[in-house]
């Protein structure tokens, strides 16, 4: 009887540390996707934000950096703050994300926007 007292304590204590260093190897892990937010909020202000905004950055310009260097760049929208939410156009970010070569897919969800197609604007006529 003592040995299977013994044998279920060690069990149950090999559980406990199994899950403890599982929980804190969870912990220590980079967030790229709020580090990628953190940057497009940065970065990309003045292209995103709901009264002003011009959606088509230039390409070189460091918001476009940002959205093609992002890892992943669906997991961004999981990371807006429902504060943020109210900051932002989620129709000019994926705009943007577009313009800049790493694009929402289309009837992808952002953040409860469903991501229409988008086309690019046409280049102006020559005079």
């Amino acid at each position: 009887m003592n040995n299977a007292k013994l044998s279920g304590v060690c069990f149950l204590v090999l559980v406990a540390l199994s899950s403890c260093s599982c929980y804190a190897r969870e912990v220590n892990q980079v967030d790229h996707c709020l580090l990628d937010k953190k940057k497009v909020m940065r970065d990309c202000w003045h292209n995103i934000e709901k009264s002003l905004g011009d959606r088509y950055p230039p390409l070189e310009s460091p918001c476009c950096h940002t959205i093609k260097d992002a890892k992943d760049i669906h997991c961004v929208c999981d990371r807006f703050s429902a504060h943020e939410l109210t900051l932002i156009s989620l129709s000019k970010f994926a705009t943007v994300t577009r313009a800049c070569g790493n694009g929402l897919h289309t009837h992808s969800n952002c953040a409860g926007y469903r991501v229409p197609e988008i086309t690019p604007p046409s280049p102006p006529a020559s005079p």
